[in-house]
């Protein structure tokens, strides 16, 4: 059985802890395959499920070697999901300009704050286009600055995740960590003056503490998806399952226990998009995945990739791909050898 191919690089990712201060190849990204290839502190895949062209944006600034500023953007709708390095702890803005989205199954809008515990499972979808920006951290480099700066800070209180709406704190959260990616873009050199990034640090580590002390003295919201959601997430995740054999409608409505209706009212509100396009799109993003990782080595057909997630008719096939993509499958193939994957140096 087939199973997703993740858009890291197939090799090991570098220990972060060997990473040395500076801004990792701002990258323009084609590809939404070719998103997270590199990244040291997340292992995520990526898929883009509004048709058109893709064009988008990763820069991953290391401050120091235990902490990371990430900030990600894209032109189209995209589902991420993966997890953050076991030990660090992320203080993200999942969505930000680009309307309604879901985040780890719960429905959000734009202005959520969110926190994700070391080695904790995630999911995003953005439903207009992708906007994110995130700081990691070890959990070491903030319980030491908690000691002295919030003492109030426990270990338990970085292993809780949660997300809130709350716009006006979203957006000074990304104005700081923006302004930070953009002032080591232009000036390199900060990066080298052990002050400067002394203060880039303590600016990061000081917004984690205050979001945590903030809220701390709130009710979160519970990272249970909503029934909605949840029939979302279960229908791709049946749709990677079983390549071979992809869910239709009847067979996804009769193992979740909900009524067509039902399926097709989660998917047209979370996602703008019926479940048949949303499945068929999940499959398109796999048989992409595929055709670019075959790129460097021996060239398995297209025909057999395709026919491995359920498409058989190769001329539809090649007209929902391009609908959704913008280009046949024949051209991704000879781009895939050519591309430069986000990374260090």
């Amino acid at each position: 059985m087939s199973t997703p191919v993740s858009s890291n690089s197939p090799t090991a990712a570098p220990d972060v802890a060997a990473v040395s201060a500076g801004l990792l190849a701002p990258a323009r990204v084609g590809d939404v395959t070719d998103f997270g290839r590199g990244l040291l502190a997340w292992d995520a895949t990526y898929e883009q499920l509004a048709p058109g062209c893709f064009e988008g944006g990763v820069e991953e600034l290391w401050i120091d070697d235990g902490l990371e500023i990430l900030w990600e953007t894209g032109n189209r709708s995209v589902w991420t999901a993966g997890s953050n390095r076991a030990g660090m702890v992320s203080l993200g803005i999942p969505v930000a300009g680009g309307g309604a989205g879901l985040y780890c199954g719960v429905p959000l809008q734009d202005g959520a704050v969110s926190w994700l515990p070391g080695g904790g499972d995630f999911e995003i979808f953005s439903r207009e286009r992708m906007d994110i920006v995130s700081a990691t951290v070890s959990e070491s480099l903030l319980c030491a600055f908690a000691a002295t700066d919030s003492p109030r800070i426990t270990e338990a209180w970085l292993r809780r995740p949660f997300i809130r709406q709350q716009p006006r704190r979203a957006e000074r959260l990304r104005r700081a960590l923006v302004e930070i990616v953009v002032a080591a873009r232009r000036q390199p050199g900060l990066l080298e003056i052990p002050a400067s990034r002394a203060a880039m640090r303590d600016c990061v580590l000081s917004l984690m503490l205050d979001t945590l002390e903030w809220a701390s003295g709130r009710p979160l919201a519970d990272l249970r998806p909503s029934v909605k959601a949840w029939i979302v997430r279960k229908v791709r995740e049946q749709a990677l399952a079983s390549p071979g054999e992809p869910p239709n409608v009847t067979d996804v409505c009769r193992s979740l226990a909900v009524s067509r209706r039902s399926l097709q009212y989660a998917f047209e509100e979370l996602t703008g998009m019926g479940a048949v396009e949303f499945l068929r799109n999940v499959r398109l993003n796999a048989v992409r995945r595929e055709i670019r990782v075959a790129a460097g080595g021996p060239a398995e057909p297209i025909a057999a990739i395709a026919a491995r997630w359920g498409f058989w008719h190769m001329p539809r096939f090649a007209a929902y791909y391009r609908a959704l993509f913008g280009e046949l499958p024949s051209a991704t193939r000879p781009r895939a050898g050519r591309s430069t994957p986000h990374g260090p140096g």
